[in-house]
């Protein structure tokens, strides 16, 4: 669910909209920060009041990884888990075409001789700050031309917790357009070392075709070892215990991970906006760039070395946007969107809110008459996108939805650290019910059908152990928890904090999540924990891990 460096500098360009802009978030909707999480709702809906100790816990035990994704802490020996598309940019940079560790997998069986990734920093949230009062009365107290002293006493604020020779790294987080001010404090560790992960083919098994649908048959995992001091950390008070059953069907879970900006704060005209002009651009620019590089590719196994990572992350991306355009074309949730609009304005009561909707159309329609007849070329309209998301009736807007909702709402995530929830739920896919779980009879029966065809191949070792393997372990799953890029290698968690699965994909159905939450098809994938267990012991034999994992040992 990542998006390449190419597309996020394209999607900081055209994105706009920072949170829900929904009066009554649904049922399991919301990436919530650890110190605004809905804990009455909680209660009444499932019945669980997370403790300041169950959630400084699961706080810790989280991660964040500086190249894109999430991790967890999954052992007290400094073990930290996430998805093998997270890893793969680590695995490139350690693998050659004599030793490719990506389509090879890795394995370092003996404790302590873990290679190092290169360029590679994990953050764990160890504090959070509110200097929301200080912010706002050093707003309030500027009178200078550029309105901008106030930005300077923040970073002094936060340079004066930074310490780098304790790893101590602290940024400024805003929140709800400006409304809020949190400083969030990292532990950063630089020194990060590869332990396992299993072949690219396996990861990634199905390859495009299967990417972002579900159901899913995907060892999407990796496994790495943070030190310090040229020891493994000690994890001990803030790991998460690994629960190999899994989470039963309409089981509470929580997913703790670090998603990236939406933009579900746009209005309905933006979001037009979106699906006739910037949206279809994007697209097919994604698509000329893969063409070019597969070309590239097959014409060169150097460069199909060099180029596979980058390909298979805009492809991802490609397929991404194009699912943001289905969900854009959506008559029944455009009405929605437009709805919701037209109740902040009722609720609002401001003639200036308003009017600042109809600017913000008037501008769209501008831009529309503009390029009627018109081939759409992203950089000939990104003046006019510019000048939309810049436009101050966007301030008006935003400040008037948290005025109207506070912080019922939840704030655009921005690649901080979230918590979501939900319950392990299938869905319905026109007529079809679609299973909450797959297994690893599924796995064999999609390989078979194929007659073990790429994408649908697998690595040999695996169709030796098909006999070791006990096939109705679950694998896959599903759940309703509220995800986005970002989220790919993030714990899924029970009750007791215990980790039950692993993040590494939304359904298809899920991709117009982008603009909004829907809880009868939004799905996040999950690899089970079962599932991963059972292959590391029985296809990959990696005894010491499937030890660390089970006993912490």
């Amino acid at each position: 669910m990542q998006l390449t460096s190419f597309i996020q500098l394209i999607a900081a360009v055209v994105a706009f909209g920072a949170v829900v802009p929904n009066s009554s978030i649904r049922p399991d909707e919301g990436m919530w920060p650890f110190d605004g999480l809905p804990l009455q709702k909680l209660k009444e809906q499932y019945n669980f009041e997370p403790s300041a100790e169950w959630l400084n816990h699961v706080r810790l035990g989280s991660v964040r990884f500086d190249t894109g994704g999430s991790g967890s802490f999954v052992s007290p020996n400094g073990l930290v888990m996430t998805n093998h598309h997270v890893a793969l940019e680590t695995l490139q940079k350690i693998s050659t075409q004599e030793k490719d560790w990506v389509k090879d997998g890795f394995s370092s069986r003996l404790y302590g001789s873990e290679p190092q990734g290169t360029d590679l920093t994990l953050r764990q949230l160890i504090e959070i700050k509110d200097i929301t009062k200080e912010v706002l009365a050093a707003k309030a107290e500027d009178k200078t031309p550029e309105g901008n002293e106030w930005r300077a006493k923040v970073e002094e604020m936060c340079a004066a917790i930074t310490d780098e020779s304790k790893h101590i790294k602290a940024d400024p987080v805003p929140l709800y357009d400006g409304n809020q001010y949190r400083i969030y404090v990292y532990h950063v560790y630089d020194d990060v070392r590869v332990v396992f992960a299993p072949e690219k083919q396996v990861a990634f098994f199905g390859g495009d075709p299967d990417n972002f649908t579900y159901p899913r048959f995907d060892l999407d995992c990796a496994f790495f070892r943070v030190y310090e001091d040229g020891k493994p950390i000690d994890s001990s008070k803030f790991y998460f215990k690994w629960n190999a059953s899994g989470a039963a069907t309409d089981e509470l879970i929580f997913v703790s991970g670090h998603p990236g900006g939406t933009e579900r704060l746009l209005t309905h005209d933006e979001m037009e906006m979106h699906r006739d002009f910037s949206v279809p651009a994007i697209v097919k620019l994604l698509q000329q760039r893969c063409d070019s590089m597969k070309k590239r590719m097959d014409a060169d196994p150097e460069q199909a070395f060099k180029l596979r990572d980058q390909y298979f992350g805009t492809m991802n991306s490609l397929k991404a946007y194009s699912g943001h355009l289905s969900g854009l074309v959506d008559k029944e949730m455009m009405a929605k969107m437009k709805a919701r609009d037209e109740e902040l304005i009722e609720k609002s009561g401001k003639p200036e809110v308003k009017a600042a909707f109809e600017e913000i159309a008037e501008k769209v329609g501008k831009l529309r008459a503009k390029s009627e007849g018109k081939r759409v070329n992203l950089q000939a309209i990104m003046p006019a996108l510019a000048e939309i998301a810049g436009s101050p009736a966007k301030g008006v807007i935003n400040q008037a939805r948290f005025d109207v909702y506070g912080t019922a709402m939840y704030p655009d995530a921005g690649f901080t650290l979230r918590l979501a929830y939900g319950t392990v739920k299938g869905y319905e896919a026109g007529t079809t019910m679609v299973p909450p779980k797959t297994t690893f009879n599924g796995l064999f029966e999609r390989n078979a059908a194929f007659d073990n065809k790429e994408p649908f191949n697998l690595p040999q070792r695996w169709l030796d152990a098909k006999s070791k393997l006990n096939l109705d372990t679950p694998y896959n799953f599903v759940c309703t928890a509220d995800i986005i890029g970002g989220n790919s290698g993030s714990p899924i968690l029970n009750r007791n904090a215990e980790v039950v699965g692993l993040v590494f994909d939304g359904n298809i159905e899920s991709l117009p999540g982008n603009y909004w939450f829907d809880l009868r098809v939004n799905r996040c994938v999950g690899v089970h924990t079962g599932g991963m267990m059972e292959a590391i012991e029985k296809v990959y034999g990696e005894q010491d891990l499937v030890r660390e994992l089970r006993d912490g040992k």
